[in-house]
């Protein structure tokens, strides 16, 4: 990515949240809804626009249609990066994600066309992560090939990654990990200088 190119922010909002049993898009933390968690940290990052892939996400957020509805995160991802160009990515339903390290991602992709994901245990998670235009015959091919996501798409041990506590991208699929989350914010928030 050249330097000064500003990344499309996309939130993820296409899943169909069976194990929550109602949109996570619209769900709230704090009294806020998990997208606009994740589109603040985005924007915090550097992403201009802003926008929701899929789903029904909540004001002020706007929802750019999936082609291929329940086709998975890969088909979602590649129509972002069709509009968009360069894209930063991560699901509604990881909304205590840090602002910085989604910058981190921007930063280390200016030095590569291949997309950059975080990783913790040493497990890339590539839902949430960089991808530039130039990724995507690769991850067409992989859809062509009957891939869902992204990390059956291409060698996903190959791709640069930034390491990251699993704390900090909580993922939110049952009412357990929405208590989970709220606590993991409410202990970000009480370390805060001035807090307290």
């Amino acid at each position: 990515m050249a330097a000064g190119v500003k990344p499309a922010g996309v939130v993820l909002c296409g899943g169909a949240s069976t194990r929550m049993g109602s949109d996570k898009a619209g769900l709230e933390l704090a009294g806020r809804p998990l997208a606009l968690w994740v589109a603040d940290a985005l924007s915090a990052a550097g992403a201009d626009p802003v926008v929701a892939q899929g789903g029904r996400p909540p004001p002020p957020l706007v929802a750019e249609p999936d082609s291929s509805p329940r086709a998975g995160p890969l088909s979602a991802l590649i129509d972002a990066l069709e509009r968009h160009g360069d894209v930063l990515v991560c699901p509604t339903d990881v909304p205590t994600v840090p602002a910085e390290l989604l910058a981190t991602l921007v930063e280390r992709a200016r030095s590569t066309a291949a997309p950059v994901v975080l990783a913790h245990s040493d497990r890339p998670e590539p839902l949430i992560g960089h991808y530039a235009r130039e990724s995507l015959s690769m991850l067409r091919a992989g859809l062509q090939a009957g891939a869902r996501g992204p990390k059956e798409a291409f060698d996903i041990e190959s791709v640069p990654t930034v390491p990251v506590n699993p704390f900090d991208v909580l993922n939110v699929n049952t009412p357990a990990d929405l208590a989970a989350a709220e606590a993991a914010l409410a202990a970000r928030e009480a370390a805060q200088p001035g807090a307290g």
